[in-house]
């Protein structure tokens, strides 16, 4: 072989080793998201919550988002090739892994039990980031403000949540009504029957096609809560730039986004807003990843 075609092998082999491991999940494609302007948020006087008021007409540049949640066996090949801690909830007996491994009937189901700290690490690995507020709601209600991924109205057969649990169309409206299905009722019986451990009720990506976001995203209501970049402030909206705003410079939590398995109704809206902090690792709440398309 040639001196310069042994040169070109030996640059092309060291780039390979060094590259971040881009398409570790196979089954995690991206959806390219256009750039362009969306109304983010709800307008005052509506049934938003106050942290999603004002309602404002937000500008993006393009940017690209994962088609699904991460899911465990994704997860499993970052911990196996960085060492980076496995899933794990604070809570011994939430816990889903046995150290670095998963149960295999889960190996497609989202990750959770893992911290802002952990998502940043792995979409880091990746060779991507975790989305913003912002990017994350464009994806979840297109151009045309939809109140779901799926549309204005209400479906439990669309997303795993409370009411696809119950079975029914029941929206949970009262927190008492929710609280007692999940601590004594019917969905306290489901997850201890049916659940992971006993308890957590997520089902495979994608398992829900007709809930599908307007750009063909999946699960960004329902199955696991989701991680985002931005620190949490109920008031931010009220003073954030219209263009590309990336979240408050300094806080004490992170937002998460789209509700999880046990949420109610309202809490799967494409507005809603919620939050955690940092290193919490709930049994609900994992993550997908963004990248810029520039």
């Amino acid at each position: 072989m040639q001196a310069w075609m042994r040169g070109v092998l030996l640059l092309l082999l060291t780039v390979s080793a060094i590259r971040p491991a881009f398409g570790a999940e196979p089954s995690a494609d991206m959806v390219l998201i256009p750039a362009g302007e969306y109304r983010m948020g709800t307008a005052e006087g509506s049934d938003g919550l106050a942290d999603e008021h004002p309602e404002r007409l937000i500008y993006l540049h393009a940017f690209f988002l994962d088609r699904f949640e991460v899911t465990n066996q994704g997860y499993a090949a970052f911990v196996q090739s960085t060492g980076h801690r496995p899933p794990a909830n604070k809570n011994p007996a939430s816990t889903i892994w046995d150290g670095t491994i998963y149960p295999s009937a889960i190996a497609n189901h989202p990750v959770v039990n893992v911290s802002w700290e952990d998502a940043a690490a792995y979409c880091q690995w990746s060779g991507k980031r975790l989305p913003t507020e912002a990017e994350w709601e464009k994806a979840a209600r297109g151009t045309d403000g939809r109140r779901y991924p799926w549309g204005n109205d209400w479906s439990w057969k669309n997303a795993n949540s409370a009411s696809y649990w119950a079975g029914h169309t029941i929206e949970f409206q009262s927190g008492t009504d929710w609280e007692a299905f999940w601590i004594k009722g019917d969905g306290a019986r489901i997850a201890k029957k049916q659940g992971i451990n006993g308890e957590v009720l997520t089902l495979p990506i994608g398992s829900f096609p007709d809930g599908a976001s307007p750009y063909g995203i999946q699960d960004l209501a329902g199955n696991a809560a989701e991680w985002v970049q931005d620190w949490y402030d109920p008031n931010y909206y009220r003073s954030a730039p219209l263009s590309n705003p990336g979240g408050p410079e300094r806080g004490a939590i992170k937002s998460m986004r789209g509700g999880s398995w046990l949420k109610p109704a309202i809490s799967l809206r494409t507005s809603d807003r919620d939050w955690g902090i940092m290193d919490s690792r709930p049994s609900g709440t994992g993550f997908r990843c963004a990248k810029d398309s520039f």
